[in-house]
């Protein structure tokens, strides 16, 4: 199993050292850039002990990337502009002292992963694969930066899924359980009731008053 794993989008960007056997998975939609920086180069991005494996894509780096992504589709490339821009890249990175640390990127990635899998029967070593971390090390990271366990935090985030469908009458309660992870209504309610303090029925009332108050 790889030592590092997880899912490079949107603000996730990804370190891989020299010589590092690594593997990716993409769509033929997907779109990425590759920086590949010869090992000679001497740089203070590169100065720590251990690189870390994810790094956060700020807004003066997605400028960047903007940038070159339109300039690659309409002509070729000089030299000179490609190293320029790489020392920019290179700079950014070095400078971005306020970039999250690998802990906090994971954790977000957990939290991306869960996100995507809510209908799914997803175990917490599922979610630690996916924040490239040990179910232990997330267990003890969860708790350390959020309050919560990564399992809290799975049905904290199917809960609120639930809130949302609740809010359309042409889903019918049993379907928005099914939809969000939960076994069928009754987990749901049960669910909803330990979480909430209410029940489906309750929240949908509620919900679907607002709405009609709103009108």
């Amino acid at each position: 199993m790889p030592r590092h794993a997880g899912r490079v989008a949107g603000t996730i960007g990804a370190f891989v050292p020299a010589g590092c056997e690594h593997s990716c998975s993409t769509t033929p939609a997907d779109t990425f850039v590759v920086l590949d920086v010869p090992a000679a180069v001497a740089h203070p991005v590169f100065d720590k002990a251990v690189s870390p494996a994810f790094f956060s894509i700020g807004p003066d780096i997605q400028g960047l990337l903007d940038y070159m992504g339109a300039l690659g589709t309409r002509e070729q490339l000089s030299a000179p502009l490609l190293a320029a821009w790489s020392s920019l890249v290179l700079d950014r990175l070095a400078g971005n002292a306020d970039a999250p640390d690998n802990v906090e990127i994971g954790l977000r990635q957990a939290t991306a992963f869960m996100k995507r899998r809510l209908a799914d029967t997803i175990r917490v070593s599922d979610i630690a694969r996916a924040a490239g971390m040990s179910p232990a090390a997330l267990h003890v990271a969860f708790q350390q930066r959020r309050s919560i366990t990564p399992y809290a935090q799975l049905m904290s985030l199917r809960l609120d899924a639930a809130e949302r469908l609740l809010a359309d009458p042409r889903l019918s309660i049993a379907e928005v359980a099914v939809r969000t992870g939960h076994a069928d209504q009754s987990a749901l309610t049960r669910a909803m009731r330990r979480g909430r303090g209410k029940t489906p029925a309750d929240i949908r009332r509620r919900l679907l008053g607002n709405l009609q108050e709103d009108a």
